[in-house]
């Protein structure tokens, strides 16, 4: 996957670009501290995903999102940010990203995160939900959400582990109602982040 990463924190960006070079099919192919250099680069690079920073040394990433994603609508645009406001999310949801992240996440986190969003998934954190307590998850639960990260319908699911179809819209409408969360992708991103399962 190439990937042009838009960071104005110079220490950061060389960081994400030096830890990338690990990862055997994740290549960046440009790098900037200005979003206004995003669809140049896009336009000359042909990347498959961007890395965008809500603040840039010269404007909002979240207003060249927008752009990017109506002139290169297949390229995935993962915004990120240390500023914990809903109000961005739901900016950076609605400019099109594809997904959203806070600057403490992980590298191991990241990739899988961009691993993800090539599968088109769209995932935005909800704030209103960070001081609950976390859920617990049952065997059964996770492997219904692995399941689920593995793209099966529920009907799948219940074939699979030998459930009623029933059984297994019931456990799914739990873990929304537990965890809070409103779809599929959501869910699934919520158990990869916090390390419950893992994209094979």
């Amino acid at each position: 996957m190439k990937i042009v990463l838009i960071e104005d924190q110079n220490l950061l960006s060389t960081t994400l670009a030096k830890a990338f070079e690990q990862v055997p099919d994740i290549e960046v192919v440009g790098r900037s501290d200005k979003a206004s250099e995003a669809p140049d680069l896009c336009r000359r690079m042909r990347p498959d995903i961007v890395v965008m920073d809500v603040f840039t040394n010269d404007g909002s990433g979240i207003d060249y999102t927008a752009r990017i994603k109506r002139d290169f609508p297949a390229i995935k645009v993962l915004v990120m940010t240390g500023v914990e406001d809903d109000r961005l999310v739901q900016a950076a949801e609605e400019a099109g990203a594809d997904m959203f992240f806070w600057k403490n996440t992980s590298l191991e986190e990241l990739t899988e995160f961009i691993r993800y969003a090539q599968k088109s998934y769209r995932v935005f954190p909800s704030l209103n939900n960070d001081n609950h307590k976390k859920p617990s998850f049952s065997d059964l639960d996770l492997r219904i959400v692995a399941l689920l990260a593995q793209g099966k319908s529920a009907r799948e699911i219940a074939a699979e582990l030998y459930l009623g179809y029933g059984t297994v819209r019931i456990h799914i409408s739990h873990l929304y109602a537990t965890t809070g969360l409103k779809s599929r992708a959501q869910l699934v991103a919520y158990a990869l982040r916090a390390g419950l399962i893992r994209l094979e």
